[in-house]
């Protein structure tokens, strides 16, 4: 008996994941240094359906340049469309001078598209860059700019936000 392609479609992505976090694994068990955790909140804009989001990230560090952020965001009701993203991103931080550091990142998305008519749920991925500014010993502000490349849901995202470094 044959069983459903969704179990399968399942299996594949918890695999992809799986796949992606290894190299993380395995850098941090070679470091000796590491940034500090981090939580975080955000305002964020979407290009797509000109739509204001909250979100809230959590960064863990890996060794002095590597990070491995989760984040959810939701964003508001516009044009007759809510969305909710579930990201993990993966940072690679310079710190430039002083309290400056930019990060490029990469990482996958889970996008629940809510329409009037029947929702979407699509994965893809992140692409972007991000510049933080210490605020002192435990703050920090961010701005980033993202492309989340989803299968006709590509769109720009900018955020801003600020978080606490313990």
């Amino acid at each position: 008996m044959k069983k459903p392609s969704h179990i399968t479609d399942r299996w594949r992505r918890v695999v992809l994941v799986l796949a992606m976090l290894t190299p993380v694994t395995m850098v941090a068990q070679k470091s000796h240094t590491r940034q500090p955790m981090a939580v975080g909140v955000t305002y964020n804009y979407a290009t797509e359906y000109h739509q204001h989001g909250i979100g809230a990230k959590l960064q863990l560090g890996i060794d002095s340049h590597w990070r491995i952020e989760p984040e959810m965001i939701y964003f508001a009701q516009s044009r007759d469309v809510t969305t909710l993203q579930l990201n993990v991103n993966v940072h690679y931080v310079q710190h430039v001078a002083g309290p400056l550091a930019l990060y490029p990142f990469v990482g996958m998305t889970y996008s629940h598209w809510g329409y009037d008519g029947p929702n979407v749920n699509r994965w893809g991925a992140n692409l972007g860059a991000g510049l933080e500014l210490s605020l002192g010993r435990r703050w920090v502000a961010l701005g980033e700019a993202r492309f989340m490349l989803v299968k006709q849901e590509t769109q720009a995202i900018t955020t801003l936000g600020i978080k606490h470094l313990f």
